[in-house]
């Protein structure tokens, strides 16, 4: 690969030629260290495809969902960006970008951003593992140096995995979440380690109270069942009445989003769409979101009626309960479900990986922005580890959204 390749003409990409350029070295060569930018992703598919066959730890890093969300959000070429590293001959690092436009600054920074669980470049783990400290750190350096067109970037929730060697080299980092994930190999090390005595006698109680309403079915749905597209309509229907519940903006709000959910459901690609769905008298009363890659399958979304009859059947319970154990009966090896603590992920998950925000500053501009948006995180994180404080807040906030009238800056 040469030391940097470009496809295009945009001005800032140009730049970067020349920087890099400058920067060549016999010292360079003997690490065989190299980096190539292009704005067009399909310069880089078969590198990028080759490069999720090695697992990947988010929907956020498959070709197909990122190619979805290009499509579906119309994000322009010239707001793309394709940075790969090249080290001892093989390309080991791939960092998918888009520039946005923020109260008059351009950051660079993930596709999907927060809609997916976490983020992170897509890098050869076994080809990583065996570069020196060094390596690795100029790997990250030079791929830095073609970070050009803005003024931050800003790669929020990268998973803290390989004793944080893999991603330290991107700038300074906070930690920002927690990322929650089941693991074991069979439905049976999950139920006897995940569900103790008490919680097997409450799941049956309340199934039981569900079953008294009529009757309970559940559902693995996948493309191209009949009844998939009435499971989607409820899903963010449910999820609408929720958010309304709580007084808080509807991610899904945009026809554009849930279209894209739709569009990864059905076309079935690098990521295999399964719903699960639990009806009563098929009444659909709960809904999963999942989209499957390898041995993990990645919930997404879950959803269950507003209805207030049906709370004392918890119908959203025994549908992770179905659910858990579809995944792990199939030979699924991890169920991820996402940032943020809930109920769910504390009765299923026995595996939690910190997230960390990292920030490269591009000018001045971007070093002030970082410093403020690190201390909004750290905030943001402090008020969430405090239950009080925390629903305090979203009370506040739920009555705030809730009065005409009042600003939701």
């Amino acid at each position: 690969m040469a030391d940097l390749a470009l496809i295009g003409e945009t001005p800032a990409f140009e730049v970067a030629r020349d920087i890099l350029g400058a920067e060549q070295s016999n010292w360079w060569e003997n690490l065989g260290i190299s980096v190539a930018v292009t704005k067009d992703i399909a310069q880089v598919e078969e590198v990028w495809r080759q490069l999720e066959k090695g697992g990947i730890q988010s929907p956020g890093q498959s070709i197909d969902f990122t190619k979805a969300w290009i499509k579906r959000f119309q994000i322009p070429l010239e707001d793309q960006l394709y940075i790969t590293g090249e080290a001892r001959g093989k390309v080991v690092a791939l960092l998918p970008l888009k520039r946005v436009r923020r109260a008059g600054l351009n950051i660079l920074t993930w596709f999907a951003g927060y809609h997916v669980g976490c983020n992170a470049p897509l890098i050869d783990y076994g080809a990583f593992d065996r570069l020196s400290e060094k390596e690795r750190n100029q790997v990250w350096h030079r791929m830095r140096r073609a970070m050009l067109g803005a003024d931050l970037v800003c790669l929020q929730s990268l998973p803290d995995i390989g004793r944080g060697k893999y991603f330290s080299g991107l700038g300074k980092s906070i930690d920002v979440e927690v990322l929650y994930r089941s693991e074991f190999e069979s439905w049976e090390a999950c139920r006897t380690t995940q569900l103790t005595r008490s919680r097997r006698k409450h799941d049956k109680q309340q199934g039981a109270k569900l079953a008294a309403m009529g009757e309970v079915k559940f559902e693995e749905l996948v493309p191209g069942d009949s009844r998939a597209d009435e499971a989607l309509a409820t899903l963010f229907a449910q999820k609408a009445a929720r958010f309304a519940q709580w007084g808080i903006e509807d991610p899904f709000a945009d026809k554009n989003m849930r279209d894209l959910y739709k569009d990864m459901f059905h076309e079935n690609k690098g990521l295999s769409g399964k719903l699960h769905v639990l009806s009563l008298d098929d009444e659909i009363v709960a809904v999963r979101y999942n989209l499957a890659h390898g041995d993990t399958v990645f919930s997404l979304i879950s959803s269950m009626s507003e209805r207030m009859e049906l709370r004392p059947g918890s119908p959203g319970k025994q549908n992770i309960r179905r659910a858990m154990q579809a995944i792990f009966e199939a030979g699924y090896r991890v169920c991820d479900m996402g940032a943020g603590f809930s109920d769910e992920k504390r009765q299923w998950c026995n595996s939690v990986i910190n997230l960390r925000t990292h920030y490269i500053p591009l000018n001045i501009r971007g070093a002030l922005i970082a410093r403020a948006h690190r201390f909004k995180c750290r905030m943001r994180k402090f008020i969430k580890e405090r239950e009080e404080l925390f629903n305090l807040v979203k009370s506040v906030r739920s009555i705030v959204r809730r009065k005409p009238g009042i600003s939701r800056a």
